[in-house]
């Protein structure tokens, strides 16, 4: 399959429902984390006590954990079929052409539009600022005030 490469006006247009998933992924990411500490800490409670520890003792708890993480797959698979790839941080990347090279867009939640850009195999350390095109200025959003 061919990639898809995208503009930034593209990826701008995309950013609303990006900052809804990912806000929405972070808030199941907090959920996992929490509950998984807390079920830690009663098997091992469980443990001390001598309580018997087996499949089902937990299976409550485990198949919320297991559920919890399936909604986060289904938001990361969510940005994937918008053509972005989650990075660490929530930082998302798109293919794109940029000075006739093969590049990553890389915009991460709270920027209000793509401005920056890396290598395929940098990452966010090698992040550039785009260069302006002519006639980007009015793809682009106006800043809020």
């Amino acid at each position: 399959m061919a990639t898809r490469y995208f503009t930034p006006a593209e990826v701008n247009r995309l950013i609303p429902e990006l900052e809804r998933i990912i806000a929405y992924l972070r808030r199941l990411d907090a959920e996992i984390q929490e509950k998984d500490w807390r079920l830690r800490q009663r098997k091992v409670e469980a443990r001390r006590r001598d309580d018997p520890v087996d499949t089902y003792t937990f299976l409550k708890e485990e198949a919320e954990l297991d559920f919890l993480r399936i909604l986060s797959r289904g938001q990361c698979d969510r940005i994937r079929e918008l053509g972005g790839e989650l990075k660490g941080g929530y930082l998302v990347d798109f293919p794109a052409i940029v000075d006739g090279q093969e590049v990553l867009l890389c915009w991460r939640p709270g920027e209000p539009e793509v401005r920056w850009y890396h290598g395929l195999h940098e990452g966010m350390m090698g992040r550039k600022p785009l260069p302006e095109a002519p006639g980007d200025e009015e793809a682009r959003p106006e800043p809020e005030e």
